[in-house]
């Protein structure tokens, strides 16, 4: 397209851009702002940073194996806690009654900490940051994949943190801390991820 049917269509992509971010089109929103040339607002940016770990949290579900007997068998639930408040809290909610390897997911925010241990996956929020190592002394042992974006997360001692970069969501996975547990991650998982100490 020359530069006249660009400057012709610029006015039709940002009336496109503002009626698909009312609507919650995130998705359609960076794409034709990034063709408009439209920075995006924060606000957006944290939406769509949300979905994208929703998404990974999703797909640890399938490529982490629990062993037998723990966090449940069979059609038990695979349960995603939420420890302390978070904006992804709404997004995740949605993973309920989506399955994983053939076991529904229930996604519950937790209040006590004494019932975390009973969570197959544990997100701490930021606002958990300074009671990060009494939480994660708690769960030493337990069978829980601890997943976070608190800064550094994995190096502290939680077994798959997130990091932006770029602009992009990245993982960083403490494979020893995984193991030592007894959980299992699959190489597909290991494949995208930055394995930390």
């Amino acid at each position: 397209m020359n530069k006249r049917g660009l400057h012709m269509l610029l006015p039709w992509l940002k009336r496109a851009c503002r009626r698909a971010a009312s609507a919650g089109a995130m998705t359609l929103v960076v794409v034709c702002c990034a063709v408009a040339g439209i920075p995006l607002r924060p606000v957006w940016a944290s939406d769509l940073e949300n979905k994208v770990k929703s998404a990974y949290i999703y797909n640890f579900t399938k490529f982490v194996d629990w062993p037998e007997g723990e966090g449940g068998t069979g059609r038990e639930p695979l349960r995603i806690c939420i420890v302390g408040n978070d904006p992804i809290r709404t997004v995740l909610g949605e993973l309920s009654n989506r399955e994983a390897n053939g076991r529904p997911l229930l996604v519950q925010r937790i209040k006590d900490l004494k019932t975390v241990g009973t969570c197959s996956v544990a997100f701490i929020s930021r606002s958990e940051e300074q009671q990060l190592p009494s939480i994660l002394q708690r769960l030493n042992g337990v069978r829980t994949l601890t997943v976070s974006d608190i800064p550094q997360f994995a190096q502290k001692g939680g077994m798959i943190g997130f990091v932006t970069e770029g602009g992009r969501v990245k993982l960083e996975i403490n494979l020893r801390a995984i193991r030592q547990t007894g959980l299992k991650v699959s190489a597909k998982l290991l494949e995208v991820a930055r394995v930390v100490e």
